[in-house]
């Protein structure tokens, strides 16, 4: 049997590279693979002090680096009360974003696969939603304070069975994360009645059916420009919006995306979620973009971003960017 293909390849050999790694199964078997296909990349580990293998698995990310010369940035995080998985992944996140700015990485890899994909299109398509929400992307651009990097999933298209066979024919160890047999969690509890099942019978429909899907969506006018979006009103607004916060790494609920609809059909308005992503609509345009306060424009350049009709709250993010296109490096 062949190694599982990457996507991106291309482009990783040509940036700075930043793993998302649990010293798990996909993790490792991703962490083998990019050194195989000759991408040079660093690691990233949070502890979130949940298992008492916890620190074995730090030790082997720790371990792997130290032979392969690589970085390995370890997070410990603070102790998650309650809502785990959302808060976990918050903390998660942030911490991959401090890595990015400090050091100039242009990747984060994740190493969500075929399974993963399919149990989120499952859990969004039961909580109700439209089809932008239901798929998981494989490349997101990422804006943060004027740096744009890229959020790769190299492995999207490869079935689970693939990387155990895989990791199991090279002999390479890996931790199992116990807790994903807990069907508390609602991910645990999608994989465990549903997604491993059908997929077992079903993968190369399944496969298929989503390139399809993403066929539809890449329809859609929205270009990435420069980490925000900008694009003509039409009926087809809303799913315009939901894939472009989607695309910045925001999820919308389900009440953030009710309230949206209640705005659609308004000559102008302007909302913030989460504190994180804007959305204005002005002159029949509809912005959408990381949001910037307490940014000082002086009255010239106020006056002049007024005649481009750009509205107030993206003044604030455009200056921003401009001002940063004009700093001397």
């Amino acid at each position: 049997m062949e190694k599982p293909k990457l996507e991106f390849l291309e482009v990783l050999k040509k940036g700075k590279n930043l793993l998302a790694f649990s010293s798990g199964a996909d993790s490792t078997a991703l962490y083998f693979l990019l050194k195989s296909y000759g991408v040079s990349f660093d690691i990233a580990i949070v502890d979130y002090g949940k298992r008492y293998q916890s620190i074995l698995e730090i030790q082997r990310a720790k371990t792997l680096c130290f032979w392969d010369n690589k970085q390995c940035y370890v997070l410990k995080s603070p102790k998650i009360e309650k809502n785990f998985e959302h808060n976990a992944r918050i903390i998660r996140y942030n911490f991959f974003q401090s890595l990015v700015l400090r050091h100039s990485y242009t990747n984060v890899i994740l190493a969500h696969q075929l399974n993963d994909k399919f149990e989120w299109f499952l859990m969004q398509f039961c909580k109700g939603t439209n089809i932008n929400a239901m798929l998981m992307q494989s490349c997101i651009t990422q804006s943060i304070k004027g740096y744009t990097y890229n959020i790769l999933r190299p492995m999207l298209g490869v079935y689970k069975k693939e990387i155990l066979h895989y990791l199991k024919q090279q002999k390479i160890f890996y931790f199992e994360d116990f807790s994903n047999s807990d069907t508390h969690f609602k991910r645990n509890y999608f994989r465990y009645h549903f997604t491993h099942r059908i997929l077992e019978e079903f993968k190369e429909g399944i496969n298929f059916s989503f390139k399809l899907l993403e066929e539809f969506q890449s329809t859609l006018p929205l270009d990435d420009l420069g980490g925000y979006y900008c694009f003509d009103s039409t009926p087809k607004d809303f799913y315009a919006i939901d894939l472009a916060y989607k695309k910045l790494g925001y999820i919308l609920s389900k009440k953030q995306k009710f309230e949206i609809q209640k705005y659609l059909n308004k000559q102008e308005y302007s909302l913030v979620f989460g504190n994180k992503i804007a959305l204005e609509k002005g002159n029949n345009k509809i912005y959408i973009f990381p949001y910037i306060s307490n940014i000082s424009i002086n009255k010239e350049t106020k006056e002049i971003y007024r005649k481009m009709n750009l509205p107030k709250k993206f003044r604030q993010f455009y200056h921003y960017q401009q001002s940063l296109k004009t700093k001397p490096k």
